[in-house]
């Protein structure tokens, strides 16, 4: 994790092609959705997106950020080839410690994890995560439960 940069059309569209194994396929984006909708979204959406790039120039990783009556929530993710690896930890604490930096933040921070993710949610519990809810949802009309985690500061 060489360097993180404000998200570009190039590296957006790299993230849009990632395609994980079973059981995170969830994670994939379907070939239905407009990808100009997609991309639209990832460059100018309601959330920040910032590209992690490795030693070699290559998307590595994704973070985003979004506030909600004023805590800051984080979504990541680490291209396919890589996750698994042992990277989550640092990857998780990097994300954090950037958000906290470009937006002078030092509060709480949240996020969401798909109920499925059992490495995820082992490693956000890890890290002093704390489940706060559940949620329902059906994104891309899959349904899916979320659970919200909140690290306090």
């Amino acid at each position: 994790m060489a360097r993180i940069m404000k998200m570009n059309a190039q590296q957006a569209n790299t993230y849009l092609n990632w395609q994980y194994p079973e059981p995170y396929t969830f994670y994939n984006f379907p070939p239905s959705v407009s990808r100009s909708e997609l991309l639209n979204e990832l460059l100018m959406g309601n959330s920040d997106y910032f590209s992690i790039l490795d030693e070699n120039e290559q998307l590595f990783g994704i973070y985003e950020y979004q506030f909600h009556n004023g805590v800051m929530e984080i979504g990541f993710g680490i291209r396919p080839e890589d996750t698994g690896k042992g990277y989550g930890e640092q990857f998780v604490q990097q994300c954090i410690a950037f958000g906290r930096q470009h937006y002078h933040y030092f509060g709480k921070v949240t996020l969401e994890v798909a109920d499925f993710n059992e490495r995820a949610i082992h490693l956000y519990n890890k890290m002093g995560f704390k489940k706060v809810s559940e949620r329902a949802a059906k994104p891309f009309g899959m349904p899916i439960t979320f659970i919200k985690m909140t690290l306090k500061p």
